[in-house]
């Protein structure tokens, strides 16, 4: 299987799609709730895309950072916040990166769940060496086994993977997995589990399939 970052999210950003630009508010809602004194922090952003939650990390004066696959995107970035331009970087964090102890809070929405199960573990194992004794990571929208694409893409050799969807929110996006229950609490086994919240969020006008996701927030141990 591929592995590492899907070019595909390149190629969207290249034809102007997926460029949100308001803070999501499940991490907004989080951030304040469990993360104790929020201004001022260091912040990592995984996958930050087109900046959505900039604008929430600047409010606070956080120090903020980003690692971002799409060259194109983060060409975009340092444009519209020059003065982050030398702290958002083009990398795929399924490999890794430089930072050790340096962050108060990592953040994660939907991009670490459009990977492969072994570069999850591989994204998540990095997050652990870069925060800080007594940091957060909080993981917004990880797509549960619930979700009513689960059982339209195309499937790998990873059974929590699948591929090559033909319609739908994740048509031309590349990978999209989709965690249960068990499969959080073991991966997260060396954090402290802060909040675990399940959504599933049924559109009945106009009708459309499930959606589901975790919310995820935990704690390295001081």
């Amino acid at each position: 299987m591929e592995k590492g970052f899907s070019k595909e999210w390149d190629e969207r950003y290249n034809d102007i799609a997926y460029l949100s630009v308001w803070p999501w508010s499940d991490l907004v809602s989080l951030v304040y709730r469990y993360v104790r004194d929020p201004c001022g922090l260091s912040v990592l952003e995984l996958g930050c895309g087109p900046g959505a939650n900039i604008p929430l990390f600047r409010s606070l004066g956080c120090i903020y950072y980003a690692i971002e696959g799409s060259d194109t995107i983060v060409d975009r970035l340092r444009v519209r916040f020059p003065e982050l331009a030398a702290r958002i970087e083009v990398g795929d964090f399924t490999k890794g990166g430089p930072w050790r102890n340096d962050f108060d809070l990592v953040v994660d929405r939907a991009a670490v769940t459009c990977n492969s199960t072994e570069d999850i573990e591989s994204s998540i194992s990095f997050v652990w060496d870069a925060l800080k004794p007594g940091g957060y990571f909080i993981g917004v929208d990880w797509y549960s086994t619930r979700h009513a694409d689960f059982a339209t893409g195309s499937p790998t050799q990873d059974p929590l993977t699948r591929k090559d969807f033909k319609s739908g929110e994740f048509a031309s996006i590349g990978r999209v997995h989709f965690s249960d229950e068990p499969y959080l609490r073991e991966l997260f086994a060396s954090f402290e589990l802060v909040a675990l919240e399940h959504k599933l969020c049924e559109r009945l006008v106009p009708t459309g399939p499930l959606f589901a996701s975790w919310d995820i927030v935990v704690r390295k141990p001081l």
